[in-house]
């Protein structure tokens, strides 16, 4: 009898247990789903009215109502193979019939059957889908721009818009002079531009030295915010082998070129060298063994050792009077230019694109390409100059460089290299 009521004192404490668990487990339910209720509603609430922000130490700005911007906007990368038809039909989704409009509304504006590889095209969408306005970057400074009205379109040349910030950059020549400048933060274009500035002078080939130094003052340029091509050079000095060479950008009565501290242009009528080369392979003389005759004769030209297909500049301004095979000079172009002088250029692989005789070429104007034509025993350019007939070193001209700035603007010219003096220090 004792063990019975043992027993079901047991079962007794185990069913009190038992709903006591119950009961927690379904008021922890009830607690979940009430939390649950408030974090909704919070949520709900939080969406139908943002909480009020505190204006401690904020300003507050009135921002005027405006139309909301709707156009979309297609940037395009002109590809190798793009047919210009093509590229408006599918992305500026233009028909064929305004694509004929649009390319003969243009045609005396730019032609744009033309459009070059690696340039951008900027497609602009009204709501209904409808290109409403074609950008077309021509250059770094100028872009084509076709605007839609109707079923008619119109096309004009606009300035592109930089904003404009002038920077400095600095640097010692450690590797060689394009290396070092990019690191310097200078681009490419720029870069070159500065060989171009300082070729009178030297040779950025042959003549640089480990730890010359440059300094560039530049115009940096942003375009929508970011990064575009740089603008103009406004002062360099470079230090070539201990001797320090400046140049100022200076628009002198409407005609913008580089100077040098002394108001003169830097401007000569020929190149140092018409090309890139390794090495001077035959210098001027008048006693050499040629190495193909085995005799000796005279050698009044320069030969610049260089690998084939290497561009070959018009060392001045002059025209073009012949360019063919002729016999052991292989290809060759002779140019005459002002003052008397003409000058050859000898074993060409082939000539320039649509070079003809008769046609103006400009100093710099790539002509034509090394090669090995004719008598040679290896790829090189055979360069000559002649003055009245007479042959003349390309290594020993001492042509004066362009005029100087006179009358009232050689203050103004002093004023812009004051400007820039303790930047170019």
């Amino acid at each position: 009898m004792e063990i019975r009521e043992r027993k079901n004192l047991r079962v007794k404490k185990y069913s009190a247990r038992r709903k006591l668990f119950v009961g927690l487990f379904f008021l922890l339910i009830i607690f979940m789903l009430f939390k649950g209720t408030i974090w909704l509603k919070n949520i709900i609430f939080t969406k139908e009215k943002p909480p009020e922000k505190t204006t401690e130490g904020v300003e507050e700005i009135s921002i005027p109502e405006t139309k909301k911007n709707t156009d979309r906007v297609v940037e395009y990368i002109v590809s190798e193979g793009d047919i210009p038809a093509e590229v408006f039909s599918s992305q500026g989704k233009v028909n064929a019939n305004d694509v004929v409009s649009l390319l003969s509304c243009a045609k005396d504006v730019y032609d744009f059957t033309n459009i070059k590889i690696g340039q951008k095209l900027r497609f602009y969408f009204e709501e209904e889908e409808k290109t409403k306005r074609i950008e077309y970057d021509k250059n770094s400074e100028e872009m084509i721009v076709v605007e839609r009205k109707e079923d008619e379109f119109s096309a004009c040349e606009e300035k592109i818009s930089y904003e404009i910030s002038q920077s400095v950059a600095r640097g010692k020549i450690d590797n060689f002079f394009y290396v070092d400048a990019i690191e310097a933060g200078l681009q490419e274009a720029t870069v070159l531009e500065v060989g171009d500035i300082f070729s009178f002078d030297i040779d950025f080939t042959t003549e640089i030295q480990r730890d010359d130094e440059f300094v560039v003052v530049y115009e940096k340029r942003l375009r929508d915010g970011k990064s575009a091509p740089d603008g103009k050079i406004l002062g360099a000095k470079f230090v070539n082998s201990g001797t320090a060479y400046f140049a100022y950008y200076f628009d002198n009565d409407g005609k913008g070129g580089y100077y040098d501290t002394d108001g003169r242009l830097l401007e000569r009528q020929f190149l140092k060298a018409p090309l890139s080369y390794r090495h001077i392979s035959s210098g001027f003389t008048g006693a050499r063994l040629h190495p193909i005759t085995r005799k000796v004769s005279a050698h009044y030209q320069i030969d610049y050792a260089a690998p084939i297909g290497t561009p070959v500049s018009a060392a001045a301004h002059g025209t073009v009077v012949s360019a063919h095979f002729e016999g052991g000079w292989g290809n060759m172009i002779r140019l005459v230019h002002d003052n008397g002088y003409t000058t050859h250029y000898g074993h060409l692989s082939k000539f320039a694109q649509g070079l003809r005789v008769g046609e103006r070429v400009s100093r710099g104007q790539i002509i034509g390409y090394v090669g090995s034509t004719g008598w040679s025993t290896g790829p090189h350019l055979d360069y000559g100059i002649k003055l009245n007939g007479v042959p003349v070193n390309p290594l020993k001209m001492n042509l004066p460089k362009g005029e100087p700035i006179t009358g009232e603007q050689i203050n103004l010219f002093e004023e812009t290299k004051n400007k820039f003096g303790d930047l170019l220090k």
